[in-house]
């Protein structure tokens, strides 16, 4: 079975990327089909939002699933399988990276999750950091914001989500003065995180997304709801320092928030993800922001 993608993405609405991803993905799932031929020929414009779920997606899907009609951009940043740094030498994969120097993105970047792969995701994620920031010529205390943001954003995959592997991708916009990072996981949910905690009573997607958004942790500790998942100040950066979006999907509950909204939304039964998707939009020229004014 042959499905041709299509996709009406805009850089000026982050969600419109996630909105046609799911989309996608909801074709291959009812397709009755085991073996899926995608059509990426009329697939102009993307973004990391786009891009990324549906890496994530494909990677853990047991369809059998061919590839065709790739632009040439698409096959620059590692789509489909994204790169494994942990399956190189490190000197492999900073010798690849190199090549992105002077790009306005990154490849696809599939990281090893689990908790005893701190250090090889640390060293992973310090180079990517580091590619970024020569990229845009990042000051250094916008680059201080960002280093805590992804760090917060990628500890709470290795923490929580009970994956095997996450995945990272960005995509820079010089002429509008922003950087759009994705950061997903094919995980337990937000939901099935709380789960796995005594006397919980948090029931379905939409009351886990607000209760992370609450700064409500799922570790097992004392003071744990103070911490939380690092969300609540990551968002006051984000938003409240660099006038930046925020979206965040997990199971059947989505979570948009910038200066002009913020909204906790239910999804339609067939648009689910299964793991956590977060999506950051981040203007990068900022004179003015402090991280630590956001520490708490």
């Amino acid at each position: 079975m042959e499905i041709k993608l299509k996709a009406d993405i805009r850089d000026d609405l982050m969600s419109d990327g996630l909105v046609a991803a799911m989309n996608a993905i909801n074709l291959i799932n009812e397709a009755a089909d085991k073996s899926i031929t995608l059509d990426f020929s009329e697939i102009e414009f993307v973004t990391p939002s786009y891009v990324l779920p549906l890496v994530a997606f494909l990677n853990s899907c047991d369809k059998d699933i061919t590839i065709v009609n790739l632009k040439e951009y698409l096959q620059k940043i590692e789509f489909a399988d994204g790169m494994r740094p942990d399956r190189m030498r490190k000197s492999e994969f900073l010798a690849i990276m190199e090549r992105y120097s002077q790009e306005t993105y990154i490849p696809i970047v599939s990281f090893p999750a689990t908790k005893d792969s701190d250090d090889e995701k640390d060293a992973i994620l310090s180079t990517i950091e580091s590619i970024i920031s020569r990229q845009l010529e990042l000051t250094s205390n916008v680059l201080t914001g960002l280093k805590y943001m992804l760090g917060e954003s990628i500890d709470n995959i290795i923490q929580h989500a009970q994956s095997e592997r996450g995945y990272i991708f960005a995509q820079s916009f010089p002429q509008k003065g922003f950087l759009d990072i994705c950061i997903a996981d094919n995980g337990i949910t937000l939901l099935g995180s709380y789960k796995t905690l005594p006397n919980n009573e948090i029931e379905s997607d939409l009351e886990a997304i607000q209760a992370a958004n609450r700064g409500i942790s799922t570790k097992n500790r004392p003071n744990a709801e103070n911490r939380g998942y690092g969300i609540i100040t990551s968002k006051k950066m984000l938003v409240e320092g660099l006038s930046g979006s925020f979206i965040m999907l997990s199971g059947n509950a989505l979570h948009l928030y910038n200066s002009e909204y913020r909204r906790f939304i239910e999804t339609p039964t067939n648009i689910r993800w299964d793991g956590t998707v977060v999506a950051l939009r981040v203007p990068y020229i900022n004179k003015d922001f402090h991280y630590i004014h956001y520490i708490e």
